[in-house]
């Protein structure tokens, strides 16, 4: 169940990075959204190990 979810949030974060939609935004909120899921994605990453 856990794998499953890295890799999907993975891609949601690549496809977010190649959107438009961050243009307009500062680097400071960009880095902040980059950390916040890069955090999640080591959580769930951290529960395959943890529970598999």
């Amino acid at each position: 169940m856990f794998w499953s979810q890295a890799p999907e949030l993975f891609e949601e974060i690549l496809t977010w990075l190649n959107s438009d939609s961050i243009c307009g935004l500062e680097h400071s909120q960009i880095e902040s959204k980059l950390l916040e899921n890069g955090y999640e994605l080591l959580r769930r990453l951290l529960q395959t190990k943890i529970f598999s």
